[in-house]
């Protein structure tokens, strides 16, 4: 997530260092990109970089090598990138919050996906996964959804898209005491029950 890293961090994040190359830097670390090599790297909320890191990682993308920070040599590295962001990055690009040259790089293939609202089909799917993903995190052992419980995750709006869903899916998971999801809570104030 570009946009949880500080600014002063995101080369080191990004393509690692030597050791001794900062205090602290007690011995050497691989960067996102070298951990990457051979598969693929999701750079989320990428609108969020600076102009200068756009910079470094639109350079780092065309050579396809990079130089830990405290390093001498370069490293070669065949990544395929996905990039994603709250706002369209055309958008971005207008009105000079994003690189051209970084967005023209990045945008050999685009894919528009619609807002959770959009494609209520997909929420079934999605909300099994995040339970399982709250089950491990929260230490519960919920199964399924209720069929109260399914009904009112697709009749929701979503306003905050699939994090919204994540947050609504643990939030009523941490109050479940069965092996079935019953209540769904969509807010502080809102509990839906069956």
């Amino acid at each position: 997530d570009c946009g949880a890293i500080p600014e002063t961090l995101i080369e080191s994040e990004f393509f690692g260092y030597e050791k001794g190359a900062f205090t602290g830097a007690d011995k050497a670390k691989q960067g996102k990109f070298e951990e990457a090599n051979g598969g693929t790297l999701f750079l989320d909320e990428v609108t969020n970089l600076s102009d200068s890191n756009q910079k470094t990682l639109l350079r780092v993308i065309q050579e396809k090598k990079l130089t830990r920070i405290g390093g001498k040599g370069s490293i070669q590295f065949d990544v395929r990138i996905i990039v994603a962001s709250n706002k369209p990055i055309p958008e971005a690009v207008n009105e000079g919050k994003f690189r051209a040259d970084l967005y023209y790089r990045l945008n050999e293939f685009n894919i528009k996906l619609p807002p959770l609202r959009e494609r209520k089909e997909d929420i079934g799917i999605i909300a099994d996964n995040l339970l399982k993903e709250a089950n491990a995190d929260l230490n519960k052992n919920i199964k399924s959804f209720s069929k109260d419980a399914m009904n009112m995750l697709v009749k929701h709006d979503w306003p905050g898209n699939v994090r919204e869903l994540r947050n609504v899916i643990r939030k009523s998971a941490l109050m479940e005491e069965s092996s079935e999801l019953q209540k769904i809570i969509l807010s502080a104030n809102e509990i839906a029950v069956n």
